[in-house]
């Protein structure tokens, strides 16, 4: 499993410059608002479809509402559902309330799909746990792309 260290080098190694921001244990956004005043909070969703065979994290603002129904017509799926902590902790690699984009570089989740919602290009910059959720690491909007594009699976920026 990747560590916090791994996602610092994987941004280093893109050269994209960040801002490491370390606090208290989070666990929702209301929690990460409180610890990070005058941020953009975000929210990371696990989410699969009915059977359990195809799963997506979903990437959004923090205090945006997600419609399920929609969102699984979105992906041609019949319904969608959130996944399991089990899940959560085997294919992503953490726990609930650390999960972020840097859990796409682990192995255990090449298959899941990325769904960045393109509210948050409109942002200066962006913050994503590091695998821990005892810190935060912000990074230019503007290079969320160049994110995406280096990891090993699929992504795509759409409306939600």
């Amino acid at each position: 499993m990747i560590t916090q260290q791994d996602c610092l080098d994987f941004l280093e190694r893109l050269e994209i410059v960040y801002e490491l921001a370390e606090h208290k244990a989070v666990y929702t956004v209301e929690e990460a608002m409180a610890e990070l005043p005058g941020r953009t909070e975000i929210k990371n969703l696990f989410i699969q479809d009915d059977k359990g065979k195809r799963q997506y994290l979903v990437i959004m603002p923090g205090m945006k509402r997600l419609d399920l129904k929609q969102l699984a017509a979105d992906l041609g799926e019949k319904k969608v559902r959130f996944c399991s902590e089990e899940k959560v902790v085997n294919m992503l690699g953490v726990k609930p309330g650390s999960v972020s984009v840097f859990c796409c570089l682990n192995e255990t989740s090449r298959h899941v799909k990325v769904i960045f919602d393109e509210a948050l290009l409109t942002e200066p910059d962006l913050g994503f746990h590091p695998i821990v959720n005892t810190a935060t690491v912000f990074v230019p909007t503007n290079s969320i792309h160049t994110i995406l594009q280096n990891l090993p699976q699929e992504s795509t920026i759409q409306s939600l």
